[in-house]
């Protein structure tokens, strides 16, 4: 008898709400047809997310592809591009990247428009030589701390071969303008140790020579009259990639120092960087547009 209530309660709820029917519903712009049910609270539209479990494909290609190299990128492209896929770029300087929207709207203002979400996503790998470089430029430090950065990227500091490595015009004008000569990695590496020895010692005087360079003088604690003399150049060069295994910049660096209570700091400043980077974003975006013979904008997609 208990059973018997429970499906008579169950047929009274299913009649209270009345009988319901399926019907199909046309899109009047589009013409596709939608599965709705019509009972007592009216027309209701069935989701297409319902059926996506029965179906043995998607309807439509959706989803971001990230890739790590750009020649992964580029073959992804080419696999799913048609004639509509557009590319987006982001020369942002720190965050730079590239994005091909693969179902891009159709050209033209009547031309019906698509959803846009089958996308490849390349975030342009800044090389470790940028990053160290970038990061320091500028920035004040203690002679330890200077010493010990030159040690470990000495690597990338290059020497001019005189007769065959000729500076560019505008280089050319900056080295006259800072005067001086260009430091060798010889050079550096004797001013890092140098700036080891006199750690603990205290600055007598700075002194700035007509010649560019200049000569710094330290009262070390165990000598009453005489002090230890260091040359320190005020220019370099150093060659580096601006992204992962892409190709070397030569860049001009202008050696600083700056006596403070504290003791002398030091920082370099490259010179032009930012038209290194831009050139370098500009490289690689031509290079996709070019082999995916794709247009290329610069922004982000809506």
């Amino acid at each position: 008898m208990e059973h018997r209530t429970e499906i008579d309660s169950a047929r009274d709820l299913v009649e209270a709400y009345g009988p319901v029917a399926i019907t199909t519903v046309k899109d009047p712009l589009t013409g596709v047809d939608a599965v709705a049910t019509i009972g007592r609270d009216g027309l209701t539209i069935v989701p297409a997310a319902t059926f996506d479990s029965y179906r043995k494909a998607p309807v439509v290609r959706a989803g971001t592809a990230r890739f790590t190299r750009i020649e992964s990128l580029i073959e992804h492209i080419d696999r799913f591009k048609d004639k509509d896929s557009a590319l987006f770029a982001v020369d942002n300087r720190l965050d730079p990247s590239i994005t091909a929207v693969l179902d891009y709207h159709p050209a033209g203002a009547d031309a019906l428009p698509r959803f846009g979400k089958h996308r490849a996503v390349f975030d342009f790998p800044l090389s470790d030589e940028w990053k160290a470089w970038a990061d320091h430029d500028k920035k004040p430090m203690s002679m330890a701390d200077f010493a010990a950065f030159l040690e470990d990227r000495i690597v990338d500091v290059i020497e001019l071969i005189p007769g065959e490595d000729k500076p560019s015009e505008g280089l050319q004008k900056f080295i006259n303008i800072c005067g001086g000569k260009i430091a060798s990695p010889t050079r550096l590496v004797e001013l890092s140790r140098g700036l080891k020895v006199y750690e603990s010692a205290n600055v007598r005087e700075a002194v700035n020579l007509s010649s560019g360079e200049a000569k710094i003088a330290f009262e070390v604690e165990h000598q009453d009259e005489h002090g230890g003399k260091l040359d320190v150049p005020n220019l370099f060069m150093i060659a580096i990639p601006v992204l992962q295994r892409g190709m070397l910049y030569r860049l001009a660096a202008r050696l600083r120092y700056r006596k403070t209570p504290q003791g002398l700091v030091f920082f370099y400043e490259l010179w032009r960087a930012d038209r290194a980077f831009d050139d370098a974003i500009s490289e690689a975006c031509e290079r996709v547009r070019v082999e995916t013979e794709l247009p290329l904008l610069f922004g982000k997609p809506e």
